[in-house]
């Protein structure tokens, strides 16, 4: 709320009017601007500015309200602002919705009533402006005219000098600020504009020239923050988790972050070493010279951001380290790495998805294709917000002197649009008469932001068509913008098949990753041979420990065998005790087995000539009996009678015979009963004999065996003795041990010899890698010295730079052959992204569809930049994590609330620059900040004057260094540090690395540029300090001073020096308004505020210091911090001449320093010249300069 946008002052050159009495108004009839012509499409927009007052003094009445601060100076914000504004079209009636009240009078006006600002004020004031427009109604009742079709159309009355008064007055007391501020005259900017009604036709048919803003398209709020109102967006989008990494990260408390995790780079040289290791190094590098390298902390810088898969990045880049440099290969990585994503395809329109999304605005319909997930994230937008930064980077990217000269034949058989990049880089678009500009090599950066910007790059890089009246070719005006360069590729198609552009692109890249894998290989030696010595000194320590393991098995082994010795005797002994029993035993069955044996056969023989031989007469006696028996029966059945006889007795013969036959067969019977018996006594008897006749032959094997085992000696018997078995198992053991430690023995002396081996292999490679890449390879030398260490990146010598930078080439050659492939696509999709970057969408604009158009864009340009100012206007359509990367320059000059916005629609964030340059100036007197923080509930943290968007960035990054506190401060953390710097001659770099970074910088600016100034200016003298104390201050400003700058001023002229190389500079506002009068009078002088200089340089910095004597308080602010001086000393390259009173300044902080590097003298009266004084070019008089 309290950052308004500063107003021009009256300039009727740059068409700013005041309003005076009794003066027509630009509208009126009578005023100058009514005798312009205008193109038919043309109108005149004009905005007024009422209630015009100071910032200064609105930053004292502030100040005021909460009690005085300490002492700033001139850290008070410079110029003016307004209450309230609107806007009214070229017959004077004010344009709907057009006013705007300023969100810093209002705020204030709260703060003067009720000492804070209320949580509900942003409605408080949409109240207020709208209770505003309803009284300018009122004081303009609206009439209805005739339009120019016809058609009558309500409009307000016609603005004039009365309304213009009364209508301040309602706004100064409407925001409550009547008492505390004073006014100046109203004010009045008008601008050219295209008509409302032509809007479509000029969109569409604009030529290059056509440097207008449609009216349709006008940027609304001419007084408030630019990022208030997205500041709101977000943080509705926050409070329901809409929101990304990279933000999320930013946001987060203090108390959270992982501080714990912090890599010093510049203590673990390990950790820069894998970071920056072959494998990480990109394919893709800038086509600089081969030979000048990136220093080993960009190269740092440049491998972790591409790491990232989202979040931010802090990289830490003091005046002179190469941020650009830096920048450009990150850039020329992503192109390459995206061109490899194209490669992959076998047809090129397998880059888009096939879905489409359309869009209408009035009778118009654009359509777009959607891109591949994989082909999008490599949207670079560089946003800061200085705009000098901005043009400075963006412009250097594409200038032709950007590239080496090696590259230029190159650079341009790949004619990647290098007219439309020169056409770009010119200062004002392109007018009736040619311009001297800078030429460009490449398409690869342009210039967004603002309305203006955006409008010439539409009209020069779009629709831009040849000026058939210019006859010369070579004027410069032949060429064509990209919408009549697609179609002409969608009538002529391809130059090549895709398959071949492809392989064209696939064989540089195999040169590249082919070096790559040797440089890999490296590597991993450097990895292993990181502490030779110490390895093979652990190999032969095992050598000699496996030795003496050998040695102590072997006596174990010995003493295992003895021991087992000692229990075998003992057993011996116990075996043959055991032996004799068993003799004793074996005689003693051998007696028994021989009674038994004699006792078996006597009981054989009484059985054989008793049981047996009686059983065997038995059984003859029964045989016999048997026999007669059967015998008489056979004899009777041979007397049975006939049939005669039983007739002649009637059957009393044959009832005799059978009673004599019966008692027959019963005696038979009992013959042959007595007969089974006795022949079962016999054989009872056999089995008998045979039992005892076993047990005989049983008795006597027992006894035979005896007797044989007698004979032949009784065996010692088997012992189970267990000291004995357990004597065994350690000799086994032990035996085992002593094989194992003898194989081991073995297996270290092999070891020793193949690491000597190895070791001399490795060592012979690495000599050989040492002498091919040179100060690329990181020898013992460069972990000593850190000079030698961090001037020049590992791996990345003039073979592998080339190819790589060669590759960055080739993938612009691919994206432009895909441009041939994909024309009709790609240019319906720029035609709806140029709508965009003119502003002319509609507002519920679908983000989806708005990004495949960007997306489209930044294919063809792979950078467009933005201030954070402007980045709403340009990408507000924009969703969360939308665009791939975010590079902030010289972000120490942001407040951390400029970047939400961008953060929020950005996957990674690199920011870049330095808290210790110039910090961010803010509206707000600490006091008042703290006051209203407060209230809002709002951290510590947050507030503007303390911190900066780069220290927001520095904290959240894990790889960084400490820079030393001042004394009253303690150390500050940053991320990658950029430590070589190459501005900056001597003293200047000495005082500057003093005074600010610790030692921290090295020098690697080198001789030979200031050994070349030298030869061109032998007069000027060496850096010193001029001391000139003066009287008679106006303020700050010292006369005498000014007399003394006037003569190096005009010495410098004598010799013809190019004044665009002066720069000369104050601490003061009022030191710096004379310095601006000696600006008019030698055109190219760059003169201001030390704060004015920040990210320019010169040759030649004369820093005048004044100080009114009577203010000792000035100076011990322009002391308070390194900033200030920092920034002033480093914006020398050659010369620093500082003009002031030594005796006030020197003893100051850092100024101390400042005194003791530079010598210093008395001024030096100016002398007439002497004949031939004034040169005729550099070096022209070699007479010493007399000051």
């Amino acid at each position: 709320m309290f950052s308004p946008q500063r107003i021009e002052r009256v300039n009727q050159e740059r068409l700013v009017f005041a309003a005076l009495p009794g003066q027509p108004l630009p509208w009126e009839a009578g005023h100058e601007l009514s005798r312009w012509k205008l193109r038919p499409n043309q109108t005149w927009r004009h905005v007024v500015y009422l209630g015009i007052y100071r910032l200064d003094e609105l930053f004292e009445v502030l100040s005021q309200l909460f009690g005085p601060g300490p002492e700033s100076y001139d850290e008070r914000p410079a110029g003016e602002s307004a209450v309230a504004a609107f806007a009214v079209d070229e017959h004077g009636h004010v344009l709907r919705e057009s006013l705007v009240v300023s969100s810093c009078a209002s705020a204030t006006g709260e703060l003067l009533r009720n000492r804070r600002v209320r949580t509900d004020w942003p409605s408080r004031l949409g109240a207020a402006t709208d209770d505003l427009d309803e009284s300018l109604q009122k004081l303009l009742p609206a009439v209805t005219v005739e339009s120019e079709d016809g058609e009558p159309r309500l409009v307000s009355g016609v603005v004039d000098h009365r309304v213009l008064s009364d209508y301040q007055k309602m706004a100064v007391q409407a925001t409550g600020v009547d008492a505390a501020l004073s006014f100046t005259d109203i004010r009045i900017r008008s601008q050219i504009v295209v008509r409302r009604d032509e809007d479509k036709r000029v969109a569409n048919e604009c030529s290059h020239g056509c440097n207008r803003v449609p009216a349709s398209a006008a940027d609304h709020d001419f007084l408030n923050s630019f990022i208030m109102q997205d500041l709101g967006r977000v943080a509705e989008k926050i409070a329901k988790g809409v929101v990304g990494v990279a933000l999320n990260d930013y946001l987060r408390p203090e108390a959270d972050l992982a501080t714990a995790g912090r890599v010093d780079v510049r203590d673990r040289i390990d950790a820069v070493l894998a970071a920056t290791a072959p494998q990480a190094v990109p394919a893709g590098r800038w086509p600089g010279h081969p030979e000048h390298t990136l220093a080993l902390n960009q190269q740092l810088a440049v491998c972790t951001a591409l790491g990232m898969t989202a979040g931010i990045l802090g990289v830490n880049g003091p005046p002179g380290t190469g941020k650009t440099t830096m920048l450009r290969d990150l850039v020329a990585a992503l192109v390459v790495e995206r061109a490899r994503r194209l490669a992959a395809l076998t047809d090129p329109a397998q880059a888009f998805t096939g879905r489409q999304l359309r869009w209408s605005t009035g009778h118009r319909t654009r359509v777009v294709d959607v891109w591949r997930p994989d082909l999008t994230g490599f949207e670079m937008v560089l946003a800061s917000t200085n705009n000098g930064a901005v043009q400075n980077v963006t412009d250097e990217i594409p200038a032709a002197d950007a590239i080496d000269d090696s590259w230029r034949e190159r650079a341009a058989a790949v004619d990647y649009f290098p007219d439309i990049a020169t056409a770009l880089l010119a200062g004002q678009p392109a007018a009736e008469q040619p311009q001297v500009v800078k030429r460009g090599w490449a398409l690869v950066a342009a210039r967004l932001g603002n309305k203006a910007n955006r409008s010439r790059f539409v009209d020069t890089f779009w629709y831009h068509a040849p000026d058939e009246k210019r006859k010369q070719p070579n004027e410069g005006h032949t060429w064509s913008g990209l919408l009549a360069v697609l179609k002409g590729y969608e009538q002529t198609g391809p130059e090549v098949p895709w398959s071949t552009a492809v392989s064209r692109f696939r064989a540089t890249e195999a040169r590249v990753e082919a070096i790559r894998a040797e440089r890999t290989r490296v590597y991993h030696d450097v990895e292993r041979s990181a502490h030779p010595e110490i390895a093979l000194a652990d190999l032969r320590h095992a050598l000699k420990a496996a030795a003496d393991a050998v040695e102590s098995a072997r006596l174990r082994h010995g003493a295992a065998l003895d021991a087992e010795r000692e229990r075998a005797a003992e057993v011996g002994r116990i075996a043959s005790a055991l032996q004799a029993e068993a003799e004793r035993d074996a005689r003693r069955r051998a007696a028994a087995a021989d009674q038994t044996l004699a006792t078996a056969e006597r009981q054989v023989e009484h059985l054989s000539a008793g049981r047996k031989a009686n059983a065997e007469r038995a059984l003859w006696s029964c045989e016999a009996e048997l026999s007669r028996w059967l015998t008489a029966h056979a004899a009777h059945q041979r007397s049975q009678p006939g049939p005669w006889a039983w007739l002649r007795t009637l059957g009393e013969a044959r009832r005799h015979w059978s009673y004599h036959d019966g008692q027959l067969l019963a005696g038979v019977r009992q013959a042959q009963v007595a007969l089974d018996m006795a022949r079962a006594e016999r054989a009872a008897a056999l089995v008998e004999i045979d039992v005892v006749q076993r047990a005989v032959d049983t008795a006597r094997r027992q006894a035979d065996e005896i007797r044989r085992m007698l004979a032949a000696g009784i065996p010692e018997p088997q012992v189970d003795h267990a000291p004995l078995t357990a004597a065994r198992r350690r000799v086994a053991l032990a035996e085992q041990e002593f094989s194992t430690a003898v194989q081991n023995h073995r297996a270290a002396e092999d070891a020793v010899r193949a690491a000597e081996a190895d070791l001399s292999a490795l060592q012979a490679r690495l000599g050989r890698a040492a002498s091919a890449l040179g100060r690329h390879f990181p020898d013992s030398e460069w972990h000593a010295d850190r000079q030698r260490r961090e001037s020049a990146a590992l791996w990345t010598d003039r073979e592998w730079n080339e190819a790589r930078s060669e590759l960055f080439l080739a993938a612009l050659a691919l994206h432009k052959a895909f441009l041939r492939h994909n024309a009709t696509r790609l240019r319906r999709n720029l035609q709806a992204a140029m709508d965009l970057v003119g502003g002319d969408m509609p507002a519920n604009l679908a983000p989806d569809a708005a990004l495949a158009a960007w997306q489209s864009l930044f294919f063809v340009v792979p950078v467009v930049s933005t201030t954070f100012a402007s980045y709403d206007r340009v990408f507000g359509h924009l969703g969360r994590e939308a665009l791939g990367w975010l590079l902030v320059d010289e972000a120490g000059q942001a407040t951390p609330q400029n970047a939400v916005g961008a953060l929020w629609r950005t996957k990674r964030a690199v920011v870049v620059g330095d808290p210790l340059q110039l910090e961010p100036i803010t509206t707000l007197p600490l006091r008042t900040e703290q006051a209203i923080r407060t209230e809002q509930g709002v951290d510590e943290q947050w507030l503007t004057s303390r911190t900066s968007v780069q220290r927001f960035a520095d904290r959240l990054t894990p790889l960084g260094t400490w820079l030393a506190g001042d004394g009253d401060s303690d150390p500050t953390w940053v991320g990658v540090p950029l430590t070589v710097h190459r501005r900056c001659d001597q003293p200047m770099f000495d005082i500057v690395n003093r005074v600010a970074y610790g030692g921290l910088m090295i020098d690697g600016t080198g001789t030979s540029a200031g050994d070349r100034f030298q030869l061109a200016y032998p007069t000027l003298p060496p850096s010193k300090w001029i001391d000139v104390a003066g009287t008679g201050a106006r303020g700050h400003w010292i006369p005498d001073q000014g007399r003394q700058l006037d003569r190096i001023l005009a010495t410098l002229a004598e010799l013809d020096f190019d004044m665009s190389e002066v720069m000369v500079i104050g601490p003061f506002r009022d030191v710096a308004r004379e310095l601006d009068r000696r600006a008019r009078r030698y055109p190219g002088l760059v003169a201001g505020t030390i704060h004015t200089a920040q990210g320019k340089q010169a040759d030649v910095v004369v820093l005048v210091l004044g100080g009114a004597p009577d203010r000792a308080g000035a100076r011990r602010w322009a002391s308070s911090r390194p900033n200030l001086l920092n920034v002033a000393v480093s914006r020398a390259k050659r010369r620093l001449y500082v003009i002031g009173d030594r005796q006030a300044w020197s003893p100051l902080r850092y100024f101390q320093v400042l005194a003791t590097e530079l010598p210093h003298q008395e001024p030096v009266p100016r002398q007439p010249s002497a004949p031939g004084w004034r040169g005729t070019g550099p070096g022209a008089n070699s007479r010493p300069a007399a000051w």
